[in-house]
């Protein structure tokens, strides 16, 4: 299946990221690590979690009500809106604010499992045992591996399915080029 996957070129620039910032193991991926290599300041609190960025010092608060699991992928949310993007939704248009949050949500997916790192575990055939490899593995949900999973099928099959069209339409290419040359 890893042999015809492509990452996108948002998922290359959170593979960059993680990659310049010295996370090469799943074990690395968690709030602490990721924020303190980021030097991004993390406060847990009992409400839901939110991103600020006041004077250059970037601040995610996380909702101490959730489980871990949760939590990372709240974090990583949050983060995105650290990293990338700027302004306070609240006074945003509302297509501009659904297009940061449609990217943050990319993000989780491609930051809570990353490619590089997926790509040296060997995934169970079964998807159910699959999902729970990669949620055990990247400490993250079972819905978010889920996802993770099935947009790494979805791309795969499109991959296959974009080369097989490439090949039969040489093919087609080569039969009416010999046709021509023999008449």
């Amino acid at each position: 299946m890893y042999n015809y996957y492509r990452t996108t070129p948002f998922e290359q620039w959170v593979e960059h990221l993680w990659i310049k910032s010295g996370i090469a193991e799943p074990s690395q991926l968690n709030v602490e690590e990721v924020a303190s290599r980021l030097d991004v300041w993390v406060h847990f609190m009992n409400d839901s979690s939110r991103a600020l960025d006041y004077m250059g010092l970037r601040s995610i608060l996380v909702d101490r009500r959730l489980d871990k699991e949760a939590q990372w992928e709240d974090f990583l949310h949050e983060l995105c809106h650290v990293l990338r993007h700027a302004g306070n939704q609240t006074v945003m248009p509302q297509l501009f604010c659904e297009g940061q949050e449609a990217e943050a949500n990319r993000f989780v997916l491609y930051a809570a499992i990353p490619f590089y790192m997926l790509r040296q575990i060997k995934l169970p055939a079964r998807i159910d045992e699959a999902v729970e490899t990669i949620a055990s593995h990247f400490g993250v949900t079972l819905e978010l591996a889920g996802k993770r999973l099935e947009q790494l099928q979805r791309r795969t099959l499109a991959t296959i399915m974009w080369e097989e069209l490439i090949r039969r339409e040489a093919e087609d290419q080569l039969r009416s080029s010999v046709r021509s040359s023999s008449c």
